[in-house]
């Protein structure tokens, strides 16, 4: 009979026999970025094998169910679509009383209320779950492209290059143009001298020859009035 009543009060009060064990959930919201795992915390405040113990993890909002543990195993049967295949919980850490669910590739859908839990003990709590949404590459490249403001600094210094340019390009036509001017001016001048040389040149041979023909014409003379 002893028996027959410790049992009754096992199977009615397991709470109570297990030291009044509840569950522990964050108090804070969890927020994760779309696109990456999540980990919702929960486990029992004091050590119990819950391995032999179903655990349900579900939506507070809607109702649905998004991870069952049942009979040593994952039962995928009542699980909704939207979470078939992306929850999953550490069986080996269900031997110290934790259920934590991990959420894989979060999507903005699953933003909401989650609640774990355990059945046969009675116990449970909440998660709350904010998953925002991912920044797209526009929006990315869009930080990194510099103010409008700075462009017309950027054009001022793309003017002083073309001026700076320019002003090298004037600097070498002028020295050429001096050169070529130069030249032409020299060129001139030798043309200039050269007649005055053959000048003096025709001038000595004439006087040269004016004074042989003096020096000659008194020895025919002699030569006469001998």
């Amino acid at each position: 009979m002893k028996f027959l009543v410790t049992f009754l009060i096992i199977c009615l009060f397991p709470q109570t026999i297990l030291g009044g064990s509840r569950a522990v959930c964050p108090t804070q919201p969890i927020k994760v970025v779309e696109g990456e795992n999540v980990a919702l915390h929960c486990g029992l405040d004091h050590l119990v094998d819950l391995s032999r113990y179903t655990v349900d993890w579900s939506r507070v909002d809607n109702q649905q169910v998004v991870y069952v543990y049942r009979h040593g195993r994952d039962d995928l049967d009542p699980v909704v679509d939207q979470y078939r295949g992306r929850t999953t919980i550490n069986h080996e850490a269900l031997s110290r009383g934790n259920i934590t669910l991990k959420i894989s590739s979060a999507n903005l859908s699953d933003s909401g209320s989650y609640k774990c839990f355990v059945p046969k003990l009675k116990v449970w709590c909440e998660v709350q779950l904010i998953v925002d949404e991912k920044e797209t590459k526009t929006d990315v490249s869009s930080t990194t492209v510099p103010p409008l403001e700075e462009e017309p600094e950027s054009e001022d210094h793309g003017g002083n290059r073309e001026a700076g340019r320019a002003a090298v390009i004037s600097t070498v036509v002028f020295l050429l143009c001096s050169l070529v001017v130069f030249l032409v001016l020299r060129s001139r001048a030798m043309r200039q001298k050269e007649p005055k040389q053959n000048g003096c040149h025709l001038e000595s041979n004439t006087y040269r020859a004016e004074r042989d023909g003096d020096q000659e014409e008194p020895a025919a003379t002699g030569l006469l009035n001998v």
